[in-house]
């Protein structure tokens, strides 16, 4: 018992320092457990979850501090996120193992390769940002389903839907920040309630987390960005690609 929950801080203590780093670490979450720790993939997507609470409350504490947190579109998107992510909990349950390790693997590699794309795209005027109340409900059902289906928090979801809808990039920062609370909290609740929730594993996760995230945040500052962000970005697709790799040799 004392291995495995030193396993689980390990693998949360990797993820939270490349969120601390770079902010993009979280979906690096349940490859680890699931390959390093040996945990069933239900459950390391239910327990990876139930981490973001804490830099949920972290990343919403220093955006708002920074003022740059639109509270009134925060409201939109969780009255969208809330029943989203509720309705991915409720698939979770139903959706074969093969499968949703197929998910895993290429929402990692999509998130590695935007980042690819993005250090090698220059940057260009942002646009008009116009998005009715509507569509931002839209777009927090879209970001809590699709959390809740892959274990990531929020951010991995909504920065790309937000940047496409061009939001400026503080803006989508902030934002993403903020709806890991409701994504966390009511996955975990609809996760509790399917049994898929493994306490001990969740909170040694989240205990990891919290000291990665504070230690890559020190780590960046010594550490230019662009460097880490190649070097998250690569590490993403590799991993994302041997999950691939892994899932059709044993099948």
């Amino acid at each position: 018992m004392v291995t495995i929950t030193f396993v689980y801080m390990f693998c949360g203590l990797l993820a939270g320092m490349l969120i601390g780093a770079v902010g993009i670490g979280g979906v690096i979450l349940v490859p680890l457990l699931i390959y390093l720790a040996g945990g069933d993939v239900h459950q390391s997507v239910a327990a990876a979850i139930f981490s973001f609470l804490v830099s949920g409350i972290v990343g919403t504490l220093i955006y708002t501090r920074r003022g740059v947190i639109e509270w009134p579109l925060v409201k939109n998107l969780t009255i969208g996120a809330i029943p989203g992510t509720l309705a991915g909990t409720f698939l979770l349950f139903y959706i074969d193992a093969f499968f949703l390790k197929i998910f895993i693997a290429l929402i990692t590699i999509a998130s590695a390769s935007r980042e690819l794309l993005v250090l090698k795209r220059p940057l260009k005027k942002e646009s008009a940002f116009c998005v009715s109340n509507k569509q931002f409900v839209l777009v927090g059902f879209i970001t809590g389903a699709l959390s809740a289906l892959s274990g990531t928090g929020g951010p991995l979801i909504l920065i790309p839907i937000l940047l496409l809808l061009s939001a400026p990039m503080l803006l989508a920062v902030g934002l993403s920040q903020v709806i890991q609370l409701p994504v966390a909290i009511f996955a975990t609740l609809g996760n509790a309630w399917n049994g898929l929730m493994d306490w001990h594993m969740a909170v040694s996760i989240a205990f990891g987390v919290a000291v990665g995230s504070f230690a890559g945040g020190q780590v960046s500052k010594r550490i230019p960005v662009e460097t880490i962000k190649k070097f998250v970005a690569t590490l993403l697709l590799s991993s994302g690609t041997l999950m691939i790799v892994l899932l059709f040799y044993q099948a």
